[in-house]
């Protein structure tokens, strides 16, 4: 499988390149589309879908482009479509023209995206956002927001909750195989397995039930 990582923004958000050369998926491309469509066209790759698993401005900012240039289908989940289209809640009317390229399909949770030979599964993890989700393919999960190595995502923007976060992590993404590799919306990749052992989460948790 494809897997590229792409570091975009002065918030160093990752974008992906994965899946099958001649179906492409680009996973969150958050700024600099220029420095995207160069990986893509270097490469001779195909973009097929581009995949947004959470709304927020530094995942968003280089769709329109990345569509316009490529032809590819918007990917949104069902339950984040309307925070996506909502510039208060995406913060694009804050840190971009507040304007976002129409979705072509929305996913809800047990979808599948077809990258050639390659299916991504929809893995809904709401928490970070309210509609924010996951892919898992082939062993690995990217997760967006939703974990990171030893840590969660914000839960202070709109839209979020802790409760939700912590019920995503701990009773969908801790299923998973524990060689499963995460690769994080910023910050380095990581497994489950180190993740159950050494996340944030669990004092996250405890502050959240002493409440």
């Amino acid at each position: 499988m494809i897997l590229e990582t792409i570091v975009t923004g002065y918030i160093e958000e990752n974008c992906y390149l994965a899946g099958d050369e001649n179906e492409l998926l680009v996973i969150d491309p958050g700024d600099e589309a220029d420095k995207i469509l160069r990986r893509i066209n270097d490469n001779g790759y195909k973009v097929k879908y581009i995949v947004l698993t959470h709304c927020h401005y530094d995942h968003i900012g280089a769709v329109a482009e990345i569509k316009e240039k490529t032809g590819a289908k918007i990917v949104v989940c069902e339950k984040e479509k309307a925070n996506y289209l909502n510039p208060d809640i995406s913060m694009m009317g804050h840190f971009g023209d507040g304007d976002v390229a129409e979705p072509d399909v929305t996913v809800s949770e047990g979808d599948e995206l077809i990258s050639g030979k390659y299916s991504f599964k929809i893995i809904e993890t709401p928490g970070h956002t309210s509609g924010g989700m996951c892919l898992s393919c082939d062993g690995a999960l990217f997760s967006g927001d939703t974990i990171f190595r030893r840590g969660i995502g914000r839960v202070d923007l709109p839209t979020g909750s802790m409760k939700q976060i912590i019920n995503s992590i701990k009773n969908k993404l801790f299923l998973l195989a524990d060689d499963t590799r995460v690769y994080c919306g910023h910050g380095p990749a990581t497994t489950i397995e180190y993740e159950k052992k050494h996340n944030e989460i669990y004092e996250w948790e405890r502050y959240y039930n002493e409440r």
